[in-house]
């Protein structure tokens, strides 16, 4: 689904699947189980080889940073429209703004 603010790679390890969501728009990078056209709180702790982003000058998000709740983040650069697809997709964390497929 599109528009989507990131992109996804699948890096299988001996660890198992890893998700990597680069946002389309910030060197921001996260971690998730599964495959979606968006995140809420289903946000993974970064894996031992995340570093490698980090080198390469990337910011790696934790699971717990995404999970933080929108009450306990400066919204105030969020637009009239942003907030009207936050309360549309009741989004209620950091990291389901930050990874989203609104229209």
């Amino acid at each position: 689904m599109y528009p989507r603010t990131f992109h996804t790679a699948t890096v299988v390890g001996r660890e198992g699947e890893n998700i990597v969501l680069c946002h389309a728009h910030y060197p921001w990078v996260a971690f998730a189980r599964a495959r979606r056209d968006g995140y809420g709180e289903d946000f993974l702790s970064p894996p031992p080889w995340a570093h490698v982003f980090t080198d390469a000058a990337f910011t790696v998000l934790s699971g717990e940073q995404l999970a933080t709740p929108l009450s306990a983040v400066d919204t105030s650069v969020l637009t009239h429209d942003e907030w009207h697809e936050i309360r549309l997709h009741r989004v209620t964390t950091l990291g389901g703004v930050l990874f989203n497929a609104w229209d």
